[in-house]
């Protein structure tokens, strides 16, 4: 069927009565080099049930056939709303694919992502913030920003839609905001990591000694199904790189997570780039107090582990610490922190005399951004840029230093 045929059709199942879809967005939790998970979201019209009928099919060129693949459903939350999802395996590494999802037999949409690569080659790229959506006005350029320039995927560490734990029409937006910006240049719905933070759950909740329950942030752990009420996960590429995101007190205690960090960072392979990345930061500006906890339970590891980077999120600000062993300079060894989540957030004020009274920091500033990451097989460099592209800081480290 024609492209503009369907979204005709499309446009006359929505005014005749019909819910609407937002989306898709895709998500790594497994091995991202063979597996991809989708997620789309069905809204209700008020006096309209949901039906579903939706098939996904995809495959890896024009010339490929299409393959059928099981679609999954569950409410969004507790509203009316369906979120749907499709566990793509058994794909080829570093390649690319398309898919298309349909309803009823009217095609919704084609889109297309890439599957990570098997090797580090010439580098990879990802790029990394949180504290996304205040408004449409500094999310949208900030997510056309992170596709422009081609990242592998998008580590996102928390306050994505700012929603509460009660405020669909946030993730609603939120979400189309991600389907329609984020893209790269060659047009590749752009994989996302996610990270739990604060406000996905109600009340805004960070407790990290008593933390509520994951049925405390519904609408998170029901879009990001394959998490299955899991806020600490690690995602491994093959043997160059490490990602793994940890829950700072918002739906687990930060006591509670140190057997299983340190299990997984003892198992990450030695010669990958290993990152962290939580919500509440422990090295920061002083617009917040840090978060102590993770300093004395989760940093010790972080520096066992020689763990490359720490990225932490909402304060609303940008900072880079120097590299810190016990919360002191250690060019050599130490870990660096940044963050700090203002991503597309109204930015908080920073003390004048912040070098003076936070030693450790290197850089800070009130600004909106978003860090790249480049990884190579002898060094790792870390760009803030602004949405415009303008950047506001860079540092470099050698991976034999």
């Amino acid at each position: 069927m024609k492209p503009l045929l369907s979204i005709l059709l499309l446009a006359l199942l929505v005014a005749t009565g019909h819910s609407k879809i937002v989306g898709p967005l895709c998500q790594w939790v497994n091995d991202p080099s063979k597996s991809l998970s989708i997620h789309w979201i069905e809204t209700s019209q008020p006096s309209v049930e949901n039906k579903g009928n939706f098939t996904l099919k995809y495959r890896r060129s024009e010339n490929d056939p299409w393959q059928d693949t099981r679609v999954i459903s569950r409410n969004f939350s507790d509203t009316r709303d369906h979120v749907y999802s499709v566990e793509l395996s058994n794909l080829i590494a570093d390649r690319r694919y398309f898919f298309q999802i349909i309803r009823s037999g009217i095609v919704i949409g084609s889109w297309h992502f890439k599957t990570a690569p098997l090797k580090i080659k010439q580098g990879v790229t990802f790029v990394t913030g949180g504290d996304m959506f205040h408004t449409r006005e500094l999310l949208d350029p900030m997510n056309m920003r992170a596709g422009t320039e081609d990242p592998l995927f998008a580590l996102l560490g928390g306050d994505l839609a700012y929603a509460n734990g009660i405020d669909k029409q946030k993730w609603i937006e939120w979400v189309d905001s991600w389907n329609k910006y984020a893209r790269s240049t060659a047009g590749d719905l752009i994989p996302m990591i996610a990270v739990i933070g604060n406000h996905e759950v109600r009340g805004a909740s960070y407790r990290p000694a008593n933390a509520p329950p994951p049925s405390e942030a519904p609408f998170f752990y029901s879009l990001f199904h394959g998490l299955n009420d899991r806020s600490n996960h690690v995602v491994k590429f093959e043997d160059y790189l490490t990602i793994i995101t940890l829950d700072s007190g918002h739906t687990q205690n930060v006591s509670d997570q140190v057997d299983w960090l340190d299990k997984t960072l003892k198992e990450a392979s030695p010669k990958a780039a290993t990152f962290v990345c939580y919500h509440r930061p422990a090295y920061g500006t002083g617009v917040k107090e840090n978060a102590i906890d993770i300093q004395r339970l989760w940093s010790p590891l972080f520096e066992k582990y020689s763990v490359l980077a720490a990225f932490e999120n909402d304060h609303h600000v940008y900072k880079r610490t120097h590299p810190l062993t016990k919360g002191k300079k250690d060019d050599r060894n130490g870990v660096v922190y940044l963050g700090d989540g203002a991503w597309g957030t109204r930015t908080r004020q920073i003390a004048p005399d912040w070098k003076l009274q936070r030693p450790y920091l290197a850089h800070a500033e009130a600004t909106n951004h978003l860090i790249k990451v480049t990884v190579t097989s002898n060094q790792i460099s870390y760009e803030a840029i602004k949405a415009d592209g303008t950047t506001i800081d860079s540092y470099k480290k050698k991976r034999s230093d």
